[in-house]
C-alpha cells in the first residue's frame, strides 16, 4: 500500500453536505426511537406487536444515524433551502411513521397508514383506526407518540439533543415553529430549543401525574398525556376521554388543553419569575375571551337532554378542544343545534395562540388582520394616515404585517380550494367544509361524517389525500411547502431547458 493510500484511509471520509438529507436523517431517527419504545410497552402488555415494531424501530433509527454520520451541513445556507429541509424532514418522517401501522398489519393499504402517520405527526387528531380496542397497546403508544413529537416539532428536538444543525438553526425553528415569527429564549439557538423542550416535557409530566390521579391507569395517563399536550387528541379509547365517564379527568383535560394552546415562551419566562409578559399578553387575553365567550354562546343555542352541571362541562370541553386544535370528544357536537354547529365551524381553521402546539392560522394573526383591515378603512378617510398594523399594544414590522396578509390569502385558497376538491369526490357540503377547515386546522374531527361519532374511513380515499395535503399545509403553515415545490417545479424547468 502507498503512503498516499494509507493516509487516504487513516483521514475521516468527507461527508456530503446537504442539509434536507442531514436533518431528515436525524427526523427519521427520532421515529425509529419512538417505535422502539412502542415495543417495549408492548413487550410489557404482552401485545402481539412486539417483533413488528422492533423489526420497524431498529433499522430506521440505525439507517437514520448512518445517514446522518454521512452527511454535514453547508457552511452557507440559504433561506430556501431551509424551507426545503423543513418541507423534505416532515415527509420523510411522515413516510417513515406509516410503516409500523402496515407492519403490525393493523392497516394494510398504504395510502390508510400514510394518513395515520401524517395524522400523528401534524397533531390532526383525524383517524382511521377503528374499532382503536382492536389495536395493541404498544402501537397505540407509538401513536401517541408520534402526536407528542410533533407537537413541538422535531426539528426543535433534533436541534436542542444533537447539536449538528449548525448556521441556520434558527430559520430552521422558525420554519416549523407555529405563528408567524420564532423567539428567541437565549442567545444561542440550541438553548432556545432545550428550554422549549423543558417546558414541555415538565408540561406533560405534570398532565400525567394528573390524569393518573384522576383515576387512568399508567398507560392510559401518558397516552392521554402525549396527545394533550400536543393538541393531538389521539384516545386509545373508541370514546375519547368520554369513556371514563369521569367529571375530574375532563376537568384536567379542559385544563391541559386550554394551556397547551397559550405560548411557551411565555410560559418559560413566567417560570423563570417573568409572569408580566404572560398576564400582559393581549393575544391570550383574547385567546381566553374567545374560549369563554364561546362556550357561553354554545351552551345557550344547543338544545341537549342533560343536567346543567354536565352541559357547562361538555360545552367547555368542546370548545376548548376546537380552539386549541386538540380534538377531543365528550358530547357529539354534530348533534347540537344548528347555531352552536356554526360556532364549531367558524372555530375549526382559527387556533389558539403563536407559539403553542395548536394547529390552525393563530389567533395573532387574526388579530393582525382586524388591524390592518381597520388601517385600510381608515385610509380611506385619511389618505396620508401613518398607522402601523397592531395586535394589542404591540406594533408589528411592517414586512411582518404583509407576511401575515399573504398567509391569509394562501390559507383562503387552500381551505376553499381543498373544500371544494373534497366535495367533487362525493361528501355533502357540511362534510366537505369540516373535513377541509379541520384538516388544515390540524383538529381532527368536523361535522356531518367526520364528526365525533364517526372517522375519516367515511370519505372516499381520494378526498384523504386532500386532507393529507392539507394536514402538512396546515402543520407548515404553507410556505416551506409551496416554497419547496416551486425549487423542484424550477429545476424541472432548468432540466428540460437543458435538454
Amino acid at each position: 500500500m502507498t503512503l498516499e493510500g494509507a493516509r487516504a484511509r487513516l483521514e475521516p471520509r468527507r461527508r456530503r453536505p446537504s442539509l434536507p438529507v442531514h436533518v431528515a436523517a436525524l427526523s427519521s431517527t427520532v421515529a425509529g426511537i419512538a417505535m422502539v419504545l412502542g415495543a417495549i410497552v408492548d413487550q410489557v402488555d404482552g401485545g402481539p406487536d412486539v417483533a413488528a415494531l422492533v423489526l420497524c424501530g431498529v433499522p430506521t433509527t440505525l439507517v437514520g444515524l448512518v445517514v446522518w454520520r454521512g452527511t454535514e451541513v453547508p457552511k452557507e445556507v440559504r433561506t430556501l433551502e431551509v424551507f426545503v429541509t423543513v418541507t423534505v424532514a416532515w415527509m420523510a418522517l411522515a413516510v417513515v411513521g406509516a410503516v409500523p401501522y402496515l407492519a403490525t398489519g393493523r392497516l394494510t393499504a398504504p395510502d390508510q397508514a400514510l394518513f395515520e402517520s401524517i395524522s400523528g405527526f401534524t397533531t390532526t387528531g383525524a383517524t382511521i383506526l377503528r374499532p382503536i380496542a382492536e389495536t395493541s397497546q404498544g402501537l397505540l403508544f407509538y401513536r401517541a407518540l408520534t402526536q407528542w413529537i410533533g407537537g413541538m416539532g422535531v426539528i426543535v428536538l433534533v436541534i436542542a439533543v444533537l447539536p449538528t444543525v449548525g448556521s441556520g438553526a434558527m430559520n430552521l425553528m422558525t420554519a416549523e415553529a407555529p405563528g408567524p415569527a420564532g423567539e428567541r429564549l437565549s442567545p444561542r439557538v440550541r438553548h432556545t430549543a432545550r428550554n422549549l423542550w423543558s417546558v414541555y416535557v415538565g408540561f406533560t409530566l405534570a398532565v400525567v401525574a394528573a390524569y393518573v390521579l384522576a383515576g387512568m391507569s399508567l398507560f392510559d395517563g401518558f397516552a392521554h398525556a402525549f396527545t394533550t399536550v400536543s393538541t393531538g387528541g389521539f384516545s386509545p379509547h373508541n370514546g375519547s376521554l368520554a369513556h371514563f365517564d369521569s367529571a375530574a379527568i375532563e376537568w384536567i383535560a379542559i385544563a391541559s388543553m386550554f394551556l397547551a394552546g397559550g405560548s411557551f415562551a411565555l410560559y418559560y419566562r413566567a417560570l423563570r419569575g417573568q409572569v408580566r409578559p404572560l398576564l400582559r399578553s393581549f393575544e391570550f387575553g383574547a385567546y381566553a375571551a374567545i374560549v369563554i365567550g364561546a362556550t357561553a354562546i354554545v351552551f345557550a343555542a344547543a338544545e341537549v337532554d342533560a343536567s346543567v352541571a354536565a352541559h357547562v362541562r361538555d360545552s367547555f370541553f368542546t370548545i376548548t378542544s376546537v380552539v386549541s386544535t386538540t380534538g377531543y370528544a365528550t358530547a357529539d357536537f354534530g348533534e347540537w343545534s344548528q347555531g352552536a354547529q356554526i360556532v364549531v365551524m367558524l372555530l375549526l381553521p382559527i387556533g389558539a395562540m403563536a407559539g403553542s402546539t395548536a394547529g390552525g392560522v393563530k389567533l395573532v394573526r387574526v388579530l393582525a388582520i382586524a388591524s390592518f383591515a381597520h388601517r385600510a378603512a381608515l385610509s380611506q378617510l385619511h389618505p396620508r394616515l401613518v398607522r402601523p398594523v397592531r395586535v394589542g399594544a404591540r406594533a408589528l414590522p411592517e414586512e411582518i404585517a404583509t407576511r401575515i396578509v399573504g398567509f391569509m390569502v394562501l390559507a383562503l385558497v387552500v381551505f376553499g380550494g381543498g373544500a371544494l376538491l373534497i366535495a367533487l369526490t362525493g361528501p355533502d357540503m357540511i362534510t366537505s367544509f369540516s373535513a377541509a377547515a379541520s384538516s388544515f386546522g390540524n383538529v381532527g374531527p368536523g361535522l356531518g361524517d367526520v364528526g365525533p361519532a364517526y372517522d375519516y374511513l367515511t370519505l372516499p380515499w381520494t378526498a384523504r389525500v386532500v386532507t393529507m395535503a392539507q394536514m402538512l399545509l396546515g402543520r407548515l403553515e404553507i410556505y416551506p411547502v409551496i416554497l419547496a415545490l416551486s425549487v423542484v417545479t424550477l429545476r424541472r424547468r432548468l432540466h428540460t431547458a437543458s435538454d
